[in-house]
């Protein structure tokens, strides 16, 4: 029986893992290894964090949740809480507790370890594994830093600096949010001129924006932040960093440095596969293909590796992997949101641009319930869809 190894249980490594035990492919065992030992829809903590009440908020966070352990073992994976230390010529090797690592064996090995970025969103400084109880405690703590702050500084204008500026100014007006921006627009990898709207909708709700510049501490222990081109001085209560994404990719350096690029990401070929190797992959935001770094994506960059998968237990050659059309909603607010899907734009237009769309919200809302079913068959279904749509062939 071949051993699948899946290195990360988000966005790629999930999908990957009940796609597998839901498909034709036989005789394989599937082992899923993560640092945490729960599922957590990261993309909507912009939306958990600040929400208006401390029971909403842990409804809403436990809602976005729920425990691999239980949930994989009614698909026959095993799952493995523990960080990655490093990698072997056929085996992984786990950090499980303080001194004990564990060597796990792969004929197959998908690295699915996404990015990391700072407080609170996506930390990377897990050294063994993380429970549930102890994520909610941390993200207590964050929240109580957010209640306490009257002035808010949000430094980058992708996704998370865009929807945190909008829910934080939706949830508490009182406080002062500077976004700052070193693009003329926000969202600037966004498709359809989305950051054109969004930003519309920044500057219509108070967010003080400041664009076509970088900040930085005036000085490595100040409090005080300053703009580059305009030298503008900004102090503020609570400081939230989003930019920075860097790829998980620490275990690869001490063996195999020459897969990575200069970045950190994991160089691979048209057909996901790492470049010189092809029984191992890289999926999402670990590796260094030319698309949007996001949740779907990442989705579709699973399915397709578990199409190749099937192909290469079946003997037959692995197919390139065709880049997904563009899609993308972000929330503006927990009832607005700006979005678009198959050159479709949700911007609220003509009626409510100043707020954005309600439709758009209500879809990134379906999205999350999607997200969180714990491997219910509508993810599949919807997931695999989506794929035949962006290849325009049957699974």
């Amino acid at each position: 029986m071949k051993k699948l190894v899946i290195l990360g249980g988000g966005a790629a490594g999930f999908l990957i893992a009940i796609r597998v035990m839901r498909s034709k492919i036989s005789d394989i065992e599937v082992t899923l290894v993560d640092s945490k030992t729960f599922f957590e829809y990261t993309p909507a903590l912009c939306s958990v964090l600040y929400e208006k009440s401390s029971e909403e908020f842990h409804r809403h966070f436990m809602n976005i949740t729920f425990d691999y352990e239980t949930v994989l073992k009614k698909l026959n994976v095993k799952f493995v809480p523990g960080k990655v230390k490093s990698l072997g010529e056929n085996q992984v090797y786990v950090s499980v507790k303080k001194d004990e690592l564990v060597s796990i064996d792969y004929d197959y090995l998908a690295i699915c370890t996404g990015s990391s970025y700072a407080d609170p969103w996506k930390p990377n400084d897990i050294t063994h594994n993380l429970n549930l109880e102890a994520r909610m405690t941390y993200l207590n703590e964050q929240r109580q830093a957010y209640l306490n702050a009257k002035s808010i500084l949000i430094i980058g204008g992708g996704p998370v600096g865009v929807e945190s500026a909008a829910e934080i100014v939706y949830r508490s007006p009182q406080k002062l949010v500077t976004l700052v921006n070193s693009g003329s627009c926000v969202l600037a990898s966004a498709p359809q001129e989305l950051g054109k709207y969004a930003q519309k909708i920044l500057n219509s709700i108070d967010v003080k924006l400041i664009s076509n510049e970088k900040i930085e501490k005036k000085y490595k222990d100040s409090d005080v932040y300053v703009t580059d081109e305009s030298k503008q001085e900004i102090i503020a209560d609570l400081v939230y960093n989003c930019i920075g994404v860097k790829p998980n990719s620490e275990f690869l350096k001490e063996s195999y440095q020459e897969w990575l690029d200069d970045k950190g990401y994991v160089q691979v070929e048209k057909t996901l596969n790492v470049k010189g190797k092809s029984n191992i992959f890289a999926l999402g935001d670990i590796n260094n293909l030319g698309e949007a770094k996001l949740y779907y994506t990442a989705h579709m960059q699973a399915m397709h590796f578990v199409r190749n998968l099937s192909r290469i237990l079946n003997g037959q050659k692995m197919v390139p992997y065709q880049n997904a059309k563009p899609a993308m909603f972000i929330s503006m607010g927990p009832y607005y949101g700006v979005g678009t899907v198959s050159g479709i734009r949700f911007t609220g237009w003509p009626f409510t641009q100043d707020k954005g769309s309600k439709l758009a919200a209500w879809i990134k809302y379906i999205i999350e319930k999607i997200n969180v079913q714990g491997g219910g068959s509508i993810e599949i279904v919807i997931n695999e869809s989506l794929y035949m749509y962006s290849n325009l062939l049957p699974f």
